[in-house]
């Protein structure tokens, strides 16, 4: 088979994939308490998202995303903790996994973006090695393709011309209380995300990365992850006063 009739066929494969309600949104959803940083109070559809800093929040998107039936492809993320995105909720059978994309992962990504929902590009095109800077002529090109198919493009890392940017860092980690001195485990723990999109302010707000009981689970019920507001609500900077000098 031909190079082009095998990326026609795997189109129509990823197009079959996404059939259900989701697909008709506009919005891809984030967790509940961190929709209030996005304008629309998600993921727009057609767009490119940027995220630096902590791994925790692309993980709670995944994992919200493919709650509400969105399909997720991961393209060079080899080392992506998918054991604990599905501890965060996440429904790994709609989750396509590329870990070693091969010399071109931009390519393979904006196949990608013909039939999945959400894309998710790593900094990794495989063991040892970094996907290094993105031309904006190539930058442009995926972003167009996304636009095309109302696929949203989420790269971990600086993107050029990117139309939301998530910046987020773990600032504490929370241990369940040790039972003998030298044991215990970390229950959670406290991300500042801040969110800058085109057109709108600034936002950001502080988040508990927290499990019911910190950790301790409830007796025949397992026990989900969650990302819960802290520190009150999000935060925006008050537009600035204007004054007429006479």
């Amino acid at each position: 088979m031909a190079r082009s009739e095998e990326v026609e066929a795997l189109r129509r494969r990823l197009a079959g994939m996404s059939g259900d309600a989701v697909a008709e949104t506009s919005v891809l959803p984030v967790p509940e308490a961190m929709a209030p940083l996005f304008p629309r109070r998600g993921l727009s559809r057609g767009t490119v998202v940027a995220s630096t800093g902590a791994i925790t929040v692309p993980m709670a998107v995944i994992a919200e995303a493919t709650r509400a039936g969105a399909t997720v492809a991961l393209v060079g993320l080899p080392r992506l903790n998918l054991a604990a995105a599905m501890d965060m909720g996440a429904d790994l059978s709609r989750v396509a996994v590329v870990t070693e994309p091969g010399v071109d992962p931009l390519e393979v990504a904006g196949v990608l973006l013909d039939g999945i929902d959400l894309v998710v590009l790593g900094p990794d095109l495989g063991p040892g090695r970094k996907r290094g800077p993105v031309p904006p002529s190539r930058a442009r090109v995926l972003a167009g393709r996304a636009r095309k198919q109302s696929s949203t493009l989420l790269v971990l890392g600086d993107w050029p011309g990117a139309s939301v940017r998530i910046e987020s860092e773990v600032t504490e980690y929370r241990h369940v209380p040790a039972r003998r001195s030298g044991f215990g485990r970390i229950g959670g723990f406290g991300v500042d995300v801040r969110v800058t999109a085109s057109g709108a302010r600034p936002s950001s707000g502080g988040f508990d990365l927290v499990a019911p009981g910190m950790g301790e689970a409830t007796p025949g019920e397992k026990p989900v992850l969650q990302l819960v507001a802290a520190h009150g609500s999000v935060q925006r900077p008050s537009r600035p006063a204007l004054a007429v000098a006479n």
